[in-house]
């Protein structure tokens, strides 16, 4: 495997010449969703910029996470949302969908909310670093006990998170208005079962005395040889 590896370093190096460090991703782990890395060549950046549909973001690459098969999804999830809208974004990471609404949606505001303080940091950063702080308010916290504090402000809630994501669905149920709104549930499901992700939300929801419609279901990318990452995105209004 050693072998392996080196030549395809040599590659690298060979078509991207000034590369400062290549690094292979194993995967992440814990509640901070830290990756496991492992530097093959160079000396890993303090952080690095990466430019996607016209935003930037700011991130390094070492702690954090950031899904580059999630990119369709982030850009076709902007060109959902209104100008009118409040949307909350309860695990906003260094701003993966909140920044690319802001850019390009230009809602009425956007609470984006992150436990991880090094994510947060940059999630500070790149709200500046693309002019949108008039409409992205970072919130450092448990989006569990911050979407109490916000409120029923809700019009659209983003819910870009893959583990057990279900379970977290009775507090953004929490953060929306009282004309209801849709919320963009993200979580990974047995490959042939997809469908179960959708039945378990609506009827979570249901059973806290909400009315819930399935508007859409998709499967983003393959996560393992037997789980899926799906999207869903229902509407919701209390009863």
């Amino acid at each position: 495997e050693s072998s392996d590896v080196e030549e395809t370093v040599r590659r690298i190096l060979k078509s991207h010449p000034n590369v400062k460090a290549i690094l292979r991703y194993w995967g992440i782990e814990g509640e901070y969703r830290r990756p496991r890395i492992e530097v093959l060549w160079g000396a890993t950046p303090d952080s690095i910029v990466y430019c996607e549909y016209g935003v930037e973001f700011e991130l390094d690459p070492a702690s954090l996470m950031f899904c580059l098969g999630n990119k369709f999804e982030r850009i076709r999830t902007a060109a959902m949302v209104r100008s009118w809208e409040v949307v909350v974004d309860m695990f906003a990471g260094v701003g993966q969908f909140s920044i690319p609404i802001a850019y390009h949606a230009r809602p009425k505001k956007i609470h984006a909310i992150e436990i991880n303080p090094d994510a947060y940091g940059f999630l500070v950063k790149n709200i500046e670093r693309n002019r949108v702080s008039e409409i992205v308010v970072p919130h450092l916290g448990d989006c569990r006990e911050v979407a109490k504090q916000i409120g029923q402000v809700a019009d659209r809630v983003i819910m870009g998170y893959l583990h057990n994501t279900v379970s977290f669905l009775p507090y953004a149920l929490d953060t929306l208005s009282s004309a209801g709104g849709i919320i963009h549930l993200h979580s990974l499901a047995v490959r042939g079962r997809e469908g179960e992700l959708a039945a378990k939300a609506i009827s979570t929801a249901e059973r806290l005395g909400y009315k819930a419609r399935l508007l859409g279901q998709r499967v983003i990318k393959s996560y393992s040889p037997s789980k899926l990452h799906v999207a869903i995105e229902l509407f919701a209004i209390k009863q």
